[in-house]
């Protein structure tokens, strides 16, 4: 016999603990990212790496927060927070497809057209912020934990409204 589909709640509370637990990944690499660690004497691109789980967290959270908007009493709130996060992180669902899809455009087979396989390894690193420029694009990791931040606690008000 088939389970029946989760209840709006039990998929709210749900999405709500995969944000939790994105939103601590998140702190976790900004944190790293703001830091020296003993790997970085012997491996130079581990900030980039960083980066790279930084890209992960924040979509898993933005992620978690949409799987929420399938609750109706959450959705206007939670929808209008979705919206300010991608408007302070314009690049990350391109540096997220990219990094995601590295095989196809290794092959210049990627959707994005403009990006060329010869962009993949073409970024640079500022520390202030730390900011990522790559493919046209930049993840500042202080305004993309701030925009976390604002994210999470819509889900913590919307989880208050639904108790």
């Amino acid at each position: 016999m088939k389970p029946s589909p989760p209840t709006a709640l039990a998929t709210f509370e749900r999405s709500f603990r995969l944000a939790n637990v994105a939103m601590h990944s998140v702190a976790l690499q900004v944190r790293r990212l703001r830091s020296a660690e003993p790997e970085d004497v012997t491996f130079i691109f581990r900030k980039w790496a960083d980066f790279d789980f930084l890209v992960v967290s924040l979509t898993r959270l933005r992620r978690s927060v949409q799987l929420a908007c399938e609750l109706s009493q959450a959705k206007p709130e939670l929808e209008s927070a979705l919206h300010e996060f991608d408007k302070k992180l314009p690049g990350l669902k391109q540096a997220r497809d990219v990094a995601e899809h590295v095989d196809d455009y290794a092959l210049d087979r990627g959707r994005r057209k403009s990006i060329s396989r010869f962009d993949l390894e073409t970024s640079s690193l500022s520390v202030r912020g730390p900011t990522l420029s790559w493919l046209g694009a930049r993840v500042n990791a202080t305004v993309a934990l701030k925009a976390a931040e604002s994210l999470f606690l819509a889900m913590q008000s919307a989880k208050n409204v639904l108790q």
